[in-house]
């Protein structure tokens, strides 16, 4: 499996060859719409609870309180 390789942003590892990239696209590319969502699905129904949980707490901590206070009005 010659020919040319395609460089990763990962320093540390081998490349990867092009040859297999193209495989693992064309793959993803032709999957059929009952695959995908069996793979959505899960991850829709685990992320958006974490998701919900998560942002506030960021929010609570990024944003002082006299913003938040004065956005709760608006």
């Amino acid at each position: 499996m010659g020919g040319r390789e395609v460089s990763g942003n990962f320093s540390g590892r081998p490349p990867v060859p092009a040859e297999r990239e193209d495989v693992m696209k064309a793959y993803f590319t032709n999957l059929p719409n009952r695959t995908w969502l069996l793979i959505v699905l899960p991850v829709v129904a685990i992320g958006y609870p974490v998701v919900s949980c998560v942002v506030p707490a960021v929010v609570r901590a990024v944003v002082p309180e006299v913003v938040r206070s004065v956005l709760s009005v608006i």
